[in-house]
């Protein structure tokens, strides 16, 4: 089964595909709707230039219940995390928000993903042996 990151299942939506299995943490639920409520995401307008758009929480929780529908949420435990905070020390450049993205690879690790579908393979590479996707339709 595959593990999607924060960033694969926000490129899912905008692009307007959803995985139909897989697994994520339910953390990345708060990611997904902070990004889209706060941040936004950035889009060509028909002109060709770039605007940022962003959803109301009524929107993003509403479209948040779609895009997650389909996964299943596997979580570490809190002994778990403890552990993985002690491997990370061990890893080089993993540190500050790398932190977070640790955590995605420990999960999928700790439960059996086939790989890890995200946009951020460079960061991943250092932190995990599963094979790395982007996500596409």
């Amino acid at each position: 089964m595959k593990y999607y990151d924060t960033s694969a299942l926000l490129r899912a939506w905008k692009e307007g595909w959803l995985p139909l299995e897989g697994m994520t943490r339910s953390h990345t639920v708060a990611e997904w709707i902070s990004i889209q409520t706060g941040l936004g995401l950035v889009y060509r307008d028909a002109d060709g230039g770039l605007v940022k758009r962003n959803l109301s929480p009524a929107d993003a929780a509403r479209e948040a219940q779609r895009v997650f529908s389909r996964l299943v949420f596997r979580d570490l435990s809190g002994p778990q995390t403890l552990e993985a905070a002690v491997l990370a020390s061990a890893r080089e450049g993993v540190r500050g928000s790398n932190f977070h993205d640790f955590l995605h690879a420990r999960t999928a690790e700790i439960h059996g993903a086939s790989c890890i579908v995200t946009l951020n393979t460079a960061d991943f590479q250092r932190m995990t042996s599963l094979p790395l996707e982007l996500p596409a339709l």
